[in-house]
């Protein structure tokens, strides 16, 4: 029997350990352990943070469907690894042996590095942040000012920070607050729209955007420390040299600090660099100990290229996805004798909400040279990152075999709504018209049972093609379904062809 322990439960460690369970053998054990009882869809943080999500449309108990699929789930924090004798040392004073360990912890915010960031600014990076930040937004609408939203030096996976700024932006012209309240981005990129990678194309297009909202910014920027009301940064040249002091003021202020491994991790100093992330090889096991994996954003990275003030590399929930692939494949390889796969080179590939429109960018290797580079702009990928949000929680949330069907359920609540109009699509969601042919039987019985329903024909029929749908995907097992998985998830975030009409809009436009 192979016992694997995945450490942490979130966008690398559940799609982790969904896929081990379904690939290992039934006499085979999967455990996942968490500080916390609940699945939490961190790039929706920005959007929680703003007011645009609840709690309970990002995160929910994760118990259940981890029992649904036979994986053990024990909600208590680890202390650190025992990596030599391949054991868990649990906070709570008890242990877990494995065969193979899959780290996926997440990070620790270091705001503790500059003096007051914690005291007087918000973040985002967690869900109890996120929260706090809004209910902190909410008490400075009643009371407006000059807005700051900041990455501090050593800051990572910069893209959230962009559009936080740019979804406060929309939220206030909304509100018609915009034009009274400054907001200015500070960040330590040598210019923006380097995202700790560099050479891409997204600087031309951020400095348009940025423009055009009335977004101010501060690149090459080391935060010195935060007081009530002002921040005080230190400008630097593209030698590192110091150039300007700024104390910029603020009345509300969200900043990005550097990040570091959860206290677990910096435990157990066998597995980790100084900074406490996991080093791992280009297998994403741990050098001194391989039957250790890693992904996520708790894996070690050096930084991609050099900046005058020191930024971190980034990570994406694609390329997580593509190290979570990784990782299951070369336990499974580990346990049967086979050759390791290699999880480089990684694409570099972000949807960035925008307010109305949004940016979408993909780099690919992630590291230069590069084969592929790009950023476009459009309503299509504010609407394509809603839809990644609904398939990546759909995606958890799925049962691993049939329950009751889509199917009846549709049916059932078109008898109970008989005669009642039909529901309203949800807001900001993308249609698609499909041309299905259908035998005659069929299309006579689609107009009968609007005709008693009281629902209009198209209603019906959408209704219960999606629940068809739902009901075929849940019927598809083993290898099979993770292909699929895999397969609408690339389509999800495929790029848009550039002459497809009225899918780009020049940079800033509403």
């Amino acid at each position: 029997m192979t016992h694997v322990a995945v450490v942490g439960a979130g966008i690398a460690g559940v799609p982790a350990a969904y896929a081990l369970r379904e690939r290992l053998g039934p006499q085979d054990r999967v455990t996942v352990l968490s500080d916390r009882d609940y699945f939490h869809f961190v790039p929706s943080n920005p959007w929680l943070a703003a007011g645009w999500r609840d709690r309970n449309d990002i995160a929910f108990p994760i118990g259940p469907y981890l029992a649904e699929r036979g994986i053990d789930f024990l909600a208590r924090p680890v202390a650190r690894v025992d990596a030599a004798g391949k054991r868990l040392e649990l906070a709570d004073g008890g242990g877990l042996d494995y065969d193979f360990l899959v780290l996926a912890t997440g990070l620790e915010a270091a705001f503790d590095e500059i003096d007051g960031l914690a005291a007087h600014t918000h973040a985002v990076i967690h869900l109890e942040q996120a929260l706090r930040t809004r209910a902190a937004y909410r008490d400075f609408l009643a009371k407006p000012g000059p807005i700051v939203i900041g990455a501090a030096q050593g800051a990572s996976i910069l893209g959230p920070v962009y559009e936080y700024a740019f979804l406060l932006d929309a939220d206030l012209r909304r509100r018609g607050m915009r034009e009274r309240i400054p907001i200015t981005l500070v960040t330590p990129e040598p210019y923006v729209g380097h995202l700790g990678i560099g050479d891409s194309e997204a600087r031309s297009l951020l400095e348009a955007a940025l423009h055009e909202a009335k977004i101010g910014y501060l690149c090459n920027a080391r935060t010195l420390r935060v007081e009530a009301g002002q921040i005080h940064v230190m400008e630097h040249d593209g030698s590192g040299r110091e150039t300007q002091a700024h104390a910029l003021p603020f009345a509300f202020s969200v900043y990005w600090p550097a990040f570091r491994g959860v206290a677990a991790l910096r435990a157990s100093p066998d597995l980790t660099d100084e900074r406490g992330f996991v080093r791992v090889d280009e297998y994403l096991r741990n050098p001194g100990h391989p039957e250790v994996f890693a992904a996520g954003v708790c894996v070690s990275r050096p930084p991609v290229a050099p900046t005058p003030v020191p930024i971190g590399a980034p990570a994406s929930v694609y390329s997580i996805q593509q190290e979570v692939d990784s990782v299951v494949h070369n336990i499974l390889a580990a346990r049967d004798g086979q050759a390791p796969a290699s999880s480089a080179p990684l694409r570099a590939r972000w949807l960035a909400d925008m307010g109305e429109t949004g940016a979408a960018y993909l780099s690919a290797p992630q590291v230069p040279l590069r084969d592929i580079n790009w950023l476009k702009q459009g309503r299509w990928v504010h609407l394509a990152k809603v839809d990644f949000e609904n398939y990546f929680l759909n995606k958890i949330k799925l049962g691993p075999t049939a329950g009751a069907s889509s199917v009846a359920t549709v049916v059932r609540r078109l008898e109970s709504s008989q005669g009642q109009a039909a529901p309203l699509p949800a807001a900001g969601r993308a249609a698609t018209h499909l041309d299905v042919p259908v035998q005659q039987e069929l299309d006579y019985e689609l107009r009968a049972l609007a005709q008693v329903f009281g629902r209009d024909e198209g209603s019906v029929a959408a209704e219960l093609l999606s629940a068809a749908l739902k009901d075929a995907r849940a019927l598809i097992g083993g290898r099979l379904r993770e292909d699929v998985e895999r397969a609408r998830r690339q389509i999800v975030l495929a790029e848009l062809p550039e002459r497809r009409p009225g899918a780009e809009f020049e940079a800033g436009a509403p």
